[in-house]
């Protein structure tokens, strides 16, 4: 074969005479010929050979990340599954127990109405049962994340909103610290997913939750008489968890949710135990939602 040959060596540039002795090294990738000196083959030789040796053990190292991660997962959602069976224990012996079952395995094999009847359903647990709002919640949740046409999320928050207007109070019983923890609950779930109705969707769902706990915790403080310890409790520890988030998303919210704390704080008709609590709130969010030390000792104190 004909090849044409230089004086000088291709990896290290060194002159040789013609009739000194060329190795040739071919190079499969390129599919090209390079000519070098005798001194330099055992150096390229070395090389190509502890390049071959890395190459390898990347691989490896690659091959268990991957073995392990594909475990990691594997074991999480078996821990879901094991977790989402253990909440629908909740509704045994109830009408829709075999409905909520199929929403939680594939909610796609479901119509329209029932998505809809569901969110009914889950709300008004949640609304029954406060102990178990972080299960409800999952449940949601559970449906959200596999359900393709987003009807069940679109169903849930429309049917939240009219619970907050028209059915928290209800049979002459106070349901308000019950549906805030539902809804802070869902809020923490759906944050770090952002789960969106659509692609399309102007305003996410975590920001209409949000929303709802602001109007929940609004209808609370505007009661003529505060004095269900419950729900202002409920609603302290709501406030001081969702606030910052509330502060950064919709800051004109948490103005007016300040305002009617205020407005709470002044009136006759709250009691001074709830006062200093409502207090406490207002002197949280002004401090940047860190209290000093003297601060937490006076409010963790059992006088008024």
């Amino acid at each position: 074969e004909d090849l044409s040959r230089s004086n000088v060596c291709n990896e290290c540039s060194f002159k040789f005479k013609e009739s000194e002795s060329l190795v040739f090294i071919m190079k499969s990738a390129e599919r090209s010929v390079s000519s070098v000196c005798s001194m330099c083959d055992c150096r390229l030789f070395q090389a190509q050979q502890s390049r071959g040796v890395q190459f390898v053990e990347e691989q490896e190292a690659k091959r268990e990340v991957s073995l392990k991660r594909s475990k990691s997962m594997s074991a999480a959602h078996g821990a879901h599954q094991t977790y989402v069976s253990s909440e629908l224990s909740l509704f045994e012996k109830h009408s829709a127990s075999d409905l909520v079952k199929k929403a939680c395995f594939n909610p796609d094999e479901l119509q329209s109405m029932q998505l809809m009847d569901l969110a009914k359903v889950l709300v008004d647990k949640a609304m029954d049962d406060r102990a178990h709002a972080q299960s409800y919640a999952s449940i949601c949740l559970n449906i959200i994340e596999k359900e393709s046409s987003g009807t069940f999320l679109e169903s849930l928050l429309n049917i939240s909103q009219y619970t907050v207007e028209k059915k928290c109070y209800k049979d002459g019983t106070h349901r308000y610290h019950a549906f805030m923890a539902f809804l802070n609950e869902l809020y923490s779930l759906l944050k770090p997913r952002q789960v969106h109705l659509r692609p399309h969707a102007t305003v996410s769902p975590t920001l209409t939750v949000l929303s709802l706990i602001v109007q929940v915790c609004q209808s609370v403080l505007a009661q003529k008489n505060l004095t269900h310890r419950t729900e202002v409790e409920c609603l302290f520890f709501t406030v001081t968890t969702v606030g910052r988030d509330i502060e950064a998303e919709e800051p004109k919210l948490l103005d007016a949710l300040m305002w009617s704390v205020r407005d709470a704080f002044l009136s006759p008709t709250t009691s001074p135990p709830i006062k200093k609590t409502l207090l406490q709130l207002v002197e949280l969010r002004a401090t940047k939602w860190h209290l000093p030390a003297t601060a937490i000792m006076y409010y963790q104190s059992p006088n008024p």
